[in-house]
């Protein structure tokens, strides 16, 4: 993997520096499984084969340590792509963003279960003199009062804007960060919890392995 390659070399090179690295003589273990690595391919493969298809990342990282188990991305056309799909493309998250809402939430003390909303087209607009921001669910339906538990998994958009202003946008910013969003620099507004921002493969994966490690953060890890 031509660009994993790279990857490792560029954390060589900030950890011993260049002329260090240029020179030889290292010995490198890197944390990719080939197994792995050989299925996130054709993962990609099997169902975007088309030249005309959009590019596509996939990265897993062990929840227990950071250890970056499989990293590999494809544009469609180009064999010997160099630039780095999963740390280097950002593009907006959309309802994978969610999650990180609700932890932040409930890190304040929201019940998911007890607390409740409408699910509604909903619009925001604090001054009258800007565009107001409305809210739509994808599909268009509307369920009425919804708890945050069940909004969670219809991935209700209406609900999630309104969880997001009362959380806090700097707060979710925040708790982005805590779990594992750290080259992006957000831009904090109420669209923020719908996954406004760009952000990169490996930040999301990060975020969501340090969920699944029961909040404790590991920085991903090549080698």
């Amino acid at each position: 993997e031509p660009y994993f390659f790279d990857y490792v070399t560029d954390q060589l090179v900030k950890q011993y520096g260049a002329a260090t690295v240029s020179s030889g003589g290292l010995h490198v273990y890197t944390t990719i499984n080939p197994r792995m690595q050989r299925l996130a391919r054709k993962a990609i493969r099997d169902n975007l084969y088309y030249r005309t298809d959009p590019a596509s990342a996939v990265i897993a990282i062990d929840p227990r340590t950071g250890a970056i188990k499989a990293m590999t991305g494809i544009i469609p056309g180009k064999a010997n792509n160099q630039f780095n799909l999963t740390s280097q493309a950002k593009r907006q998250p959309g309802s994978t963003f969610k999650t990180i809402v609700l932890a932040s939430a409930i890190s304040q003390g929201m019940d998911p279960y007890s607390t409740y909303y409408t699910s509604a087209p909903f619009t925001y607009q604090p001054d009258p003199y800007e565009k107001a921001w409305v809210v739509h669910t994808y599909s268009n339906t509307y369920v009425g009062t919804i708890s945050v538990a069940s909004a969670t998994w219809q991935s209700d958009n209406t609900v999630f804007a309104q969880l997001t202003l009362d959380t806090g946008p700097q707060n979710v910013a925040d708790m982005a960060y805590k779990l594992g969003i750290r080259q992006t620099k957000l831009d904090v507004v109420p669209a923020m919890g719908l996954g406004s921002d760009a952000v990169s493969p490996l930040e999301m994966a990060s975020a969501y392995a340090t969920i699944a490690a029961g909040g404790m953060y590991s920085e991903p890890l090549a080698i």
